[in-house]
């Protein structure tokens, strides 16, 4: 947590001493330093003694204070990598994204428990299957909770509920995380968390999937800590979603990531990275522009699915999340392996 130096104005500190050289601390001393100087430079002391008092008073406030913290819950490669997160207060809580499968589900519905925090809702932020099935398992185990979207995101989930729990359950069978719970409408521009704000920014470009070019993605900013939780607009050393996407919408993709490299965050959230991998908002700023540029020159030059893929992995040899790319080749090129 950062520190903030909180010094008081000038007639706050001249209240505060008068006050504080009332109490037995400040008499205590007040009788020190007497024995010592003379009554004009105890005063000076005495007031000197109470900024650095007020000082380490503010800073101690600020530090106890618990305000909002973030947990990076980071499913398995054969969860398909997806992350969630947790954004905690200091009774209640909202996740990211509901995961993918049931296995990952079930270890987020723990981790959700442990921390004996109130879960407010689950938060789908685009509506992609690999991050919405899975709030059916964890709203089994936190009947109160909302699972919450955007309009526009909770429309469209709710909309594919049937084609996308039919290729679950023929992909994954008893793994799959259905059948799915409907997102309800979240009209507002942000959520609260004990009081504290999360900015919902919309209207922004990423993963397309199978969906079209401009599919609705939601990012969640955290203004206490700086933290941008954008999902699947950013992944970190991983292959990136790319299929379905046309050179103007990877033009406005790379547009948002050079926006917020110039912002610094604290931290930026991947909506997929292999466990393990080592995250620092930058990097994963920079990985993501890096790959949707690249994958906008290969899939131009490219003749068929099998080129593409091999490409990228020739430009990128050592990220994981190979199936994002395959996924990607087989959408634009409607073949390949």
């Amino acid at each position: 947590m950062k520190h903030r130096f909180l010094p008081l104005p000038n007639q706050d500190l001249a209240a505060a001493a008068k006050v504080f050289s009332r109490t037995l601390l400040g008499q205590i001393i007040a009788k020190v330093i007497s024995r010592r100087v003379e009554h004009a430079r105890v005063m000076s002391r005495m007031t000197s003694i109470l900024a650095i008092v007020s000082t380490i008073f503010c800073i101690t406030q600020s530090a106890s204070a618990e305000g909002l913290k973030t947990r990076i819950f980071n499913a398995t490669a054969e969860e398909w990598n997806t992350t969630s997160v947790l954004i905690m207060g200091d009774t209640e809580m909202i996740v990211v994204c509901g995961q993918s499968m049931k296995s990952s589900a079930e270890r987020l519905a723990r981790e959700i428990r442990a921390t004996g925090l109130k879960l407010k809702a689950v938060f789908l932020t685009h509506a992609h299957l690999d991050h919405s099935q899975g709030a059916s398992v964890i709203l089994k185990h936190f009947p109160e909770a909302k699972f919450i979207a955007t309009p526009d995101v909770a429309a469209r989930q709710r909309a594919r509920i049937p084609t996308d729990d039919a290729f679950s359950r023929l992909i994954l069978g008893p793994r799959a995380a259905v059948p799915s719970v409907p997102a309800e409408d979240y009209e507002g521009s942000t959520l609260e968390i004990d009081g504290e704000i999360v900015e919902l920014w919309t209207g922004l470009y990423g993963d397309a999937a199978t969906a079209p070019p401009d599919e609705p993605h939601t990012a969640l900013y955290i203004p206490s800590l700086h933290t941008l939780i954008p999902s699947d607009i950013v992944y970190n050393n991983a292959h990136v979603s790319m299929g379905g996407t046309t050179p103007e919408s990877r033009a406005k993709w790379v547009a948002q990531l050079e926006d917020w490299l110039e912002r610094d965050f604290n931290l930026v959230v991947p909506g997929h990275q292999p466990a393990g991998s080592e995250l620092t908002a930058r990097g994963a700023l920079t990985h993501t522009r890096a790959y949707v540029i690249a994958y906008g020159e290969e899939v131009e030059r490219a003749a068929t699915a099998d080129e593409l893929v091999a490409a990228m992995i020739r430009r990128f040899p050592h990220i994981k999340h190979e199936i994002a790319l395959r996924l990607s080749a087989r959408i634009d090129f409607r073949g390949g392996q």
